[in-house]
């Protein structure tokens, strides 16, 4: 794949951040304050993710339910335009992006998860309306904890939620660039025996089996999925040198 300008530029859209989660593999932390509103750098993680995404659009739908107001308040000081979408329980992210069809979406528009933090850019595939975020890392453990994909040229083939087998470098990100269509694939998606939710990427799986045109974006640079202290260091390291 060769660099592209982000196709939707010339399009209004809107960026999705899921950050409904409490972030309990970071307890204590995380016990009296937002996983995503921890710091790192002098700046909350999610002001690190809203940084990022405003390269490609001001206008924002975050998903909410643990410890909303702190997520409101903060994102009221910033010069974005933001809904909110209130989940009544918490669940799997699947879950949470479905509900983000409440707002008044855009025909296409990004998901970002607000624990993920990019530092890099994207390379777009030609002619594409559904994608998902790769990353090439040699440390599978990675992969491990997130989902693996398998592609052909820029074409999904198969993903595959905390694989146990690694079949390459490609780390599936928590960044993804849908149209709504995704929400029909979500609503036709069954539980996983894996852990007994429906999984985003079964979701995305499903697109792809019944002849979706999901295309890999391939992401050069630092990505770090914030789970534990060492994440928290990593992240650190990586901004506090920005």
């Amino acid at each position: 794949m060769t660099e592209k300008h982000f196709p939707w530029k010339n399009n209004k859209i809107k960026c999705v951040i899921l950050c409904a989660g409490k972030g309990s593999r970071l307890l204590p932390l995380s016990e009296n304050t937002h996983k995503a509103m921890i710091r790192i750098a002098g700046k909350p993680i999610l002001g690190h993710v809203i940084d990022y995404w405003r390269a490609y659009t001001d206008d924002f739908v975050f998903v909410v339910h643990y410890k909303k107001k702190d997520i409101i308040d903060y994102v009221g000081t910033l010069p974005i335009k933001a809904e909110f979408v209130e989940l009544k329980e918490l669940r799997e992210l699947a879950f949470s992006l479905r509900n983000a069809a409440m707002a008044n979406l855009t025909d296409n528009f990004i998901v970002a998860l607000g624990d993920c933090l990019n530092k890099g850019e994207f390379r777009f595939p030609d002619n594409f309306d559904f994608g998902i975020g790769v990353w090439s890392t040699n440390e599978h453990y990675h992969i491990k904890r997130s989902y693996s994909v398998d592609f052909d040229g820029d074409m999904v083939r198969k993903l595959v939620e905390k694989p146990v087998e690694i079949i390459n470098n490609i780390c599936g990100m928590g960044s993804y660039f849908f149209n709504k269509k995704i929400f029909d694939y979500i609503d036709k998606t069954t539980p996983s025996i894996l852990r007994n939710q429906i999984e985003l990427t079964d979701a995305i799986q499903k697109a792809v089996e019944e002849g979706e045109k999901v295309k890999v974006v391939e992401f050069v640079g630092h990505y770090i999925n914030i789970n534990d202290m060492e994440d928290l260091k990593r992240a650190e390291e990586l901004f506090g040198g920005s």
